[in-house]
Formats: structure tokens, C-alpha cells, sequence
């Protein structure tokens, strides 16, 4: 085991930088709506992006009477309708970027609004919801394949990181970052090794968790194959 901890360290210092600037750990365990937003905009951008667009999402909110950190997929929508649709929305407190480089691909702020309405087809409404399902392998299913439809979504990236972002910080480990542990060290059990070496090296874990997930978004992105 103290092998295995000093080797993933070892990747981790090669691979994330120094802990000062990884991206502040994140996790909306009471907001889907939070996580949806996250979700749709994290690939490809740096992380304060994505830090501005939940907090203009916050501040529209709190203008309303409203508390972003507990909204569901419902408030979020209600949000876009409110501003006038997802152009709008996109202009006022996300902002322009596509879901992917491909000609006239939608804006995410779109996406973003295709995803809700998906989720609350299926019955999840809430980050709650959400942890139910992803806890049942057959609504987990059809929930993640409901996603993948959205444009931007379809490798199924985002999705493990809308559950884990649905969770509390120490509540589980994504499939990218679990694979990340595979690849570097070959555990049998990433989750509680990511916690040995953050235990060890006085790290955050969540923080940690979040640097080696947008790694691997960052490494995926430069395969041949990715799309």
C-alpha cells in the first residue's frame, strides 16, 4: 500500500501542478441545478469559467427571493424561461460558448436546458433524485443514456461528473478519476487510495479529486479518437 500511495503521488505531482492552483473543490449535494450547470460547462474551460457562470446563476436567483444552492432541474428551467429562452439566458448569466467546435453546434446555455427537461422526464428533480438513480442500475440507465443525447454529452464524461458533483465530497470517486488511479497504479480500491495519498500528502480531497478529473478531460480531449 505505502508503494502504491508514494506512485500515485508521484503521477499527481507530475501531472496536476502544485495544490495552489487546482480548482477549489466543488459539490452542489442539495442543487441539481448547480450540477447541471457545472456539468455543461466545465469541458474545455478553465475553472474560473465556470465558477462565473454559478455565481451569476446564484446572484439571479437570490434577485428573485430564490437560493440557487437548493434549486432543482425545475427552478433552473423556470430560469431560462424567465430571461426569455436560452439565447438570452446564454447573454445574461452563462455565456456564448457552443457544445462543441462543429458547425452551428448549439449553445450550451441550450443543452443545459435540453438536460433538465430530460432528467425531470425521468423523475429527477433534485440532486436527491439524482443519487437515487445513480444508485439504481436500471433508472441509472436510462437517465445516463437521456443525457448522452444532449448535444455536447454524448462520450458520457459529464455524466459521471453531474453524480459525483450531486454528492457530498467524500461520498465516492468519478469513473474518469477512478480510471486515472487504474491507469497510474493498478489499485484494487482507487477511492480509498486517492484518500491515502491526499491523507498523506496534505491535500484536499476534493480538490484533488476535481485537479485529476479536469486532467483527464484535458488528456481525453487530446486522443486521436475523442469527440
Amino acid at each position: 500500500m505505502n508503494t502504491e500511495i508514494d506512485q500515485l503521488r508521484t503521477s499527481c505531482e507530475r501531472d496536476l501542478g502544485a495544490p495552489a492552483g487546482w480548482p477549489e473543490p466543488t459539490a452542489y449535494p442539495k442543487s441539481l441545478a448547480l450540477c447541471i450547470i457545472d456539468a455543461i460547462y466545465v469541458t474545455g474551460a478553465r475553472h474560473q469559467t465556470v465558477e462565473k457562470v454559478v455565481e451569476r446563476y446564484r446572484s439571479h436567483r437570490a434577485g428573485q427571493g430564490g437560493d440557487a444552492d437548493t434549486d432543482g432541474a425545475a427552478d433552473l428551467l423556470a430560469s431560462v424561461h424567465e430571461v426569455g429562452g436560452p439565447e438570452p439566458w446564454a447573454s445574461t448569466i452563462g455565456n456564448r460558448r457552443p457544445t462543441s467546435t462543429a458547425k452551428n453546434a448549439p449553445l450550451r446555455a441550450t443543452a443545459l436546458v435540453q438536460a433538465a427537461q430530460a432528467l425531470i422526464e425521468l423523475g429527477i428533480e433534485t440532486a436527491a433524485d439524482l443519487r437515487a438513480a445513480a444508485g439504481d442500475a436500471e433508472r441509472c440507465g436510462r437517465a445516463r443514456a437521456a443525457w448522452c443525447a444532449v448535444p455536447g454529452q454524448r462520450s458520457g464524461f459529464t455524466w459521471g461528473y453531474l453524480v459525483f458533483l450531486a454528492q457530498s465530497p467524500e461520498a465516492g470517486i468519478d469513473t474518469a478519476v477512478a480510471g486515472y488511479v487504474v491507469r497510474e497504479v493498478g489499485a484494487a480500491d482507487p477511492a480509498a487510495l486517492l484518500r491515502a495519498v491526499a491523507d498523506r500528502a496534505g491535500w484536499d480531497l476534493s480538490a484533488l479529486h476535481t485537479a485529476i478529473w479536469r486532467f483527464e478531460w484535458g488528456r481525453r480531449r487530446a486522443l486521436p479518437s475523442s469527440a
